[in-house]
């Protein structure tokens, strides 16, 4: 299943995504694949539709402890803004075709992964996830955001 859970539309309490920046992208920051790979987001997406935070982030410690089904996840958590102001938690190649849709850079992925079906997308994606660290190694830098994308950041 990629859709893991469904937040009911707020009532006073803060959201993870605004109108402004209606996606959230949590990712592995000790990963160097998953750091390259955001990198490549973050430049493609001109609108800043989407902020970053990693899964080893006090951010996502507190999403995990209010939804316990994403704490073990090995994949990228996207949470999404739906139009009543809810929010969706997207995982594996959901996330993934959400996160490119619309974005140039990546149309090629997007093709294929409007093309292929989500059990062998996830699939893929299960087993890139166990292998990324061998083939890219760890992450070693201390991701910091440059001044004019601090806004793009939860910790």
């Amino acid at each position: 299943m990629n859709e893991v859970a469904t937040s009911p539309t707020p009532s006073g309490q803060g959201t993870l995504t605004s109108a402004r920046h209606p996606m959230l992208l949590f990712f592995d920051g000790e990963c160097a694949f998953c750091n390259r790979w955001v990198s490549r987001v973050k430049d493609a997406d001109l609108q800043h539709r989407i902020r970053y935070g990693t899964k080893q982030g006090t951010t996502f410690q507190q999403v995990a402890q209010a939804h316990p089904e994403l704490a073990n996840v090995e994949s990228v958590v996207l949470v999404s803004r739906r139009p009543d102001g809810g929010e969706d938690f997207l995982v594996r190649s959901s996330a993934i075709r959400k996160v490119i849709d619309g974005l140039p850079a990546f149309r090629f992925f997007e093709l294929v992964l409007k093309i292929c079906p989500t059990f062998l997308s996830d699939l893929g994606y299960r087993l890139f996830s166990k292998m990324r660290t061998l083939l890219f190694g760890p992450w070693s830098h201390c991701r910091v955001p440059i001044e004019q994308d601090r806004e793009l950041y939860v910790d």
